[in-house]
């Protein structure tokens, strides 16, 4: 990685990068990608038989997004890890395993499942105003104040997951807010961009279903559910491809004292 490319971080660059080493990534994991769209896909079908009276209730509906965020983040940590030490260390894992025993896999299933609660966070407050019968405006404010906050917060530690999977001596979330201040900005264009691409696709996809995709047990709505595990995969192994490579960037005091990374 240049110096230049350190110091100013060029979004589109840093996006060229991104794909290239996803596309180089796709066919050395491909087991392990295959295996996070059948988890992806069955936590979809899953969360289609939860009574949509139960998940409106609260706080039953506080308890199963805890619950299913937790069973996501378990399940996927495997993947995003070995995603991680492929693009920083160039190491292929093969076979998929929850090495539970690990102290650096619990501190990157925590974070995880830390990062999947912040995602969901303003909407769970959103729910939690409407419930309460706050006004349009105050609703609209704290929900926009949560928002902001959420996004800001998951933007400035994205490079803590990847200091974790390749188990960096200086990987804490002190070092990782360090190494991204003044960033924040532009880390959250290079994510936001990549993402346009594939939310166009969507709506796109859902268009051409039609209504149906939002009936559940229809053809239309199991081919929408097939289709969203196939775009959350992607969006997610993609995320963690660009968090590596962000890692690689500005990880100075995560990777201070760590094993020489590869080139990506």
């Amino acid at each position: 990685m240049t110096s230049a490319y350190q110091h100013k971080l060029p979004i589109w660059l840093t996006l060229g990068a991104g794909y290239r080493e996803w596309l180089r990534m796709l066919p050395a994991l491909r087991r392990l990608v295959v295996n996070a769209f059948l988890i992806v896909l069955a936590i979809s079908v899953l969360d289609q038989f939860i009574p949509a009276s139960l998940e409106e209730q609260e706080p039953f509906g506080t308890a199963i997004s805890l619950a299913e965020a937790a069973v996501r983040a378990f399940l996927l940590a495997p993947i995003l890890i070995a995603i991680h030490r492929f693009i920083i260390l160039d190491e292929i894992t093969e076979t998929y395993a929850v090495p539970i025993g690990e102290p650096a896999f619990r501190r990157f299933f925590g974070w995880l499942f830390a990062f999947e609660v912040l995602a969901g966070l303003p909407f769970d407050f959103l729910s939690a105003l409407q419930g309460l019968n706050a006004t349009l405006a105050a609703t609209t404010v704290w929900f926009v104040g949560a928002l902001v906050v959420s996004v800001a917060l998951m933007v400035r530690l994205s490079i803590l997951p990847p200091a974790i999977a390749v188990e960096a001596p200086g990987a804490r979330p002190a070092a990782a807010l360090e190494d991204t201040k003044g960033w924040a900005l532009r880390i959250f264009a290079i994510f936001c961009v990549a993402v346009i691409p594939w939310l166009a696709v969507d709506l796109a996809v859902t268009a051409l279903i039609g209504r149906g995709i939002a009936v559940t047990g229809s053809i239309p709505g199991m081919i929408g559910l097939v289709f969203g595990a196939i775009l959350q995969t992607v969006l997610l192994t993609l995320a963690a491809v660009i968090a590596s490579l962000l890692f690689i960037a500005l990880g100075a005091h995560e990777r201070r004292h760590a094993r020489p990374s590869a080139p990506a």
